[in-house]
């Protein structure tokens, strides 16, 4: 019995051990009694490496994608396998470029056919069906090096150069080995589900099992206006020498990040004053400009940044906020859970907002209403307003890309805009920097400076927000008159400096605690980037602070 040790898995059942025994035979047996797909493992809390010994008494939880980590490792474990598959079948490399349309954009440095899209998924399936084990390698960091150097892949080089540590977690399947900033699979026979679907001659969107579809397939999406957008800013920030963390630390360490800033704002702000003009040429028919786009995307500076290039041509909006039109709390809809549900359509007076509209629209005088949060209820204390000839409404929210929302007017007369950070930003060719983390670090540093909130609320709400974002948000991003990226090259330094505290302060025993683990892991890619640079009109500084537009 001295050499046995009693492993609890999941709380469902335990198991005798042999001290010593790797967790991935503990997984070969929890997957034998479950049926379960096993990316990754947690001992208090904490995910452990499936070569991890035991050496005493434990308790295990097993989890599948179907969470925040296990899809971030699934994930990670598929692109290891798109990236052997594509050496194997043709010598060539894979860059991974961003997360849109529900799946992953990677382009191949070849010219593919619709028959090469089918080897590329044979291949995978096959590496899938052979079972190889994903093994974890700790090397020293100059070992690393030297190996990113052979292969070509500088930029890692760069970047493992700049770790403080001497030693790198390396994962290898047969003779391959990468590095992806994330725990990763015991074998690739847990990477079945996935799909690939050509986009054009070098361009794949590797599919993976999403929420939003109750952890199926998603049915690829081609959003046309977002994916011209994010190409318009991945071909400039590569003209700039500014793709990877590497260079963008480069720019910093040699003393040419302002200057850098300043080129990247100039960049930014060129997008909006095109959509300025383009609104000002149709301003005879256009007269609601509805900016919408999911949480942290920055909709608010965008709305006053925008509102000062019109008046630049002579347009005079009128800003609205869709929130002052919510219902009277007692009125207001509720979730599954008995709460209020405040992300939904039905949440807002619709039939008050829409007489409101058309009213204005017809030249009448109408007093805007003030949504109190704290009594629940509308107060009418503004002064009535009334629409001139050179004037236009410019509503912003949640819902304002749903043409429910505004079903009295009629499509011409509206122009809409998705605002999104889609950053062009990689860590290196395998690993790109998600728009999800983006705003998710956003709304971190923005929940604690005006809210109060600690990491643990924001992680904790930000699921939900999510949700609500697949429902009310991304299905209505095809009918749009302009996509507004708000997401600049260098802003993950700038971040660093704010997110770093708060994220340290999430306690191991927490159950967010892995999530903040991950995010601190990828910040600390990126050298920290002074605030003194950024400009007060910048859409940062609705995040970090000290924005002229904040009340």
């Amino acid at each position: 019995m001295g050499n046995k040790i009693n492993v609890n898995i999941n709380n469902l059942f335990s198991v005798n051990a042999e001290i010593g025994t790797p967790i991935s035979e503990i997984a070969h047996d929890y997957k034998k009694v479950t049926g379960a797909t096993v990316v990754g493992a947690k001992i208090d809390n904490m995910v452990v490496a499936f070569s991890t010994r035991l050496m005493e008494d434990t308790h295990i939880d097993f989890f599948d994608y179907k969470s925040t980590e296990g899809s971030k490792i699934y994930q990670a474990g598929l692109k290891f396998l798109m990236i052997i598959a594509v050496k194997k079948l043709w010598e060539k490399n894979v860059y991974f470029r961003s997360s849109i349309d529900k799946g992953i954009y990677a382009e191949v440095d070849k010219k593919l056919t619709d028959k090469d899209i089918e080897d590329l998924k044979i291949e995978m399936k096959t590496l899938v069906s052979d079972d190889y084990p994903i093994k974890k390698c700790i090397t020293h960091k100059n070992d690393a090096i030297k190996y990113y150097l052979s292969t070509g892949e500088l930029e890692k080089a760069e970047t493992i150069k700049n770790i403080p540590n001497n030693f790198v977690e390396l994962y290898s399947i047969g003779h391959a080995y990468n590095y992806f900033y994330t725990d990763m699979p015991a074998s690739t026979g847990e990477l079945g589900f996935f799909d690939l679907v050509k986009i054009d001659s070098h361009t794949i969107a590797l599919m993976y099992p999403r929420i939003e579809v109750n952890y199926k397939i998603p049915e690829y999406d081609y959003n046309e206006p977002i994916v011209k957008e994010l190409q318009k800013f991945n071909k400039w920030a590569g003209k700039m020498g500014a793709l990877y963390a590497s260079q963008i630390n480069r720019l910093v360490s040699d003393s040419k990040i302002q200057k850098f800033i300043k080129m990247d704002n100039i960049f930014l702000n060129d997008s909006l004053y095109s959509i300025a003009k383009d609104i000002s040429k149709k301003i005879k028919d256009v007269k609601m400009i509805l900016i919408g786009g999911p949480s942290s995307s920055g909709k608010t500076t965008s709305a006053h940044k925008l509102c000062t290039y019109l008046e630049t041509f002579g347009v005079k909006p009128i800003v609205i906020s869709a929130d002052d039109y919510f219902k009277e709390r007692i009125d207001s809809p509720k979730d599954k859970d008995g709460k209020y549900d405040f992300e939904c359509l039905e949440a807002l007076d619709l039939e008050l907002f829409n007489a409101h509209m058309s009213d204005l629209l017809k030249g009448k005088e109408v007093v805007i209403p003030t949504f109190n949060f704290l009594t629940g209820e509308k107060e009418y204390k503004r002064k009535p307003i009334k629409m001139e000839e050179d004037n236009v409404l410019l509503i912003e929210g949640l819902h304002c890309l749903n043409d429910e929302m505004t079903k009295s007017i009629k499509r011409d007369a509206k122009y809409k805009i998705f605002v999104c950070p889609l950053t062009p930003l990689s860590i290196d060719r395998h690993t790109h920097f998600s728009t999800t983390d983006m705003r998710l670090i956003r709304r971190i540093v923005r929940d604690n400076r005006v809210r109060g909130h600690k990491v643990e609320a924001t992680l904790d709400n930000f699921e939900k927000v999510k949700e609500g974002e697949s429902k009310y948000i991304f299905p209505y991003t095809k009918d749009i008159d302009a996509v507004l990226n708000t997401a600049y090259a260098y802003e993950i330094g700038v971040l660093r400096v704010f997110a770093e505290p708060l994220l340290y302060s999430v306690p191991l025993n927490s159950v967010h605690y892995e999530q903040a683990h991950r995010l601190l892991g990828l910040l600390h890619n990126f050298f920290p980037i002074s605030s003194e640079y950024i400009e007060d009109d910048s859409t940062l500084r609705e995040f970090i602070g000290g924005s002229i537009y904040e009340k």
